[in-house]
C-alpha cells in the first residue's frame, strides 16, 4: 500500500521533465554529428504563387528563353486595374444617368396639373421614364455586381493590395 503514493508522485513529476517536441527539434537540428540535407524546405519556401517553371513554347527554338511569370502577374494585375476602373466609370455613369432620368421624371410629374390639355401626353411620357428607370436599376445592378466581383478577383490574387 505504501507504493501506491510513491508510484502517483513519480507519474506527476514525470511529465514535468519530458521535453516538447520543440526542444527535441532544436537539439537536433544543432547537433553536430548529425548528417545535413543538402536542401531544407521549410514553410517560407511555399508561397500561393507558385507556378511550375516555364516552358518554352514546343514551337519556339531550342534555345528561346522562357517566360517570365513576374512581368506576366504585372500585366495581369494592370490589366485587373484597368478593368475595375473601367466597371467603377460605368458605375458611376450609370448613377448620373439615373439620376437624370429620376429629375425628368419629377419635373413632369410637377408640371402635369389636372386641367391641363396634355395631361394624358405627360402620363405617357412619366410611364416611358418609369420604365427607362427601371432598365437603368436593372443594368446599374449588374454593372455593380460586375464592380464586386472583379475587386473579390483582384483581392484574392492579391493585386489591389
Amino acid at each position: 500500500m505504501r507504493w501506491v503514493p510513491i508510484a502517483g508522485l513519480l507519474m506527476c513529476v514525470t511529465p514535468l521533465t519530458a521535453q516538447s517536441l520543440g526542444d527535441v527539434a532544436r537539439t537536433q537540428r544543432d547537433d553536430p554529428s548529425r548528417p545535413r540535407a543538402k536542401r531544407v524546405i521549410t514553410n517560407n519556401d511555399f508561397s500561393p504563387f507558385d507556378q511550375a517553371p516555364a516552358l518554352p513554347n514546343p514551337g519556339s527554338k531550342p534555345g528561346a528563353k522562357a517566360i517570365d511569370h513576374s512581368q506576366q502577374d504585372a500585366e495581369r494585375a494592370g490589366q485587373q486595374r484597368r478593368r475595375i476602373t473601367e466597371l467603377s466609370q460605368r458605375v458611376q455613369l450609370l448613377q448620373n444617368e439615373l439620376g437624370d432620368l429620376e429629375r425628368q421624371r419629377t419635373s413632369v410629374r410637377n408640371s402635369s396639373v389636372y386641367g391641363d390639355p396634355n395631361r394624358a401626353q405627360k402620363n405617357d411620357e412619366i410611364k416611358s421614364l418609369g420604365d427607362q428607370i427601371e432598365r437603368k436599376n436593372r443594368e446599374l445592378a449588374a454593372a455593380r455586381n460586375e464592380f464586386t466581383e472583379a475587386q473579390e478577383r483582384a483581392n484574392k490574387t492579391t493585386v489591389l493590395k
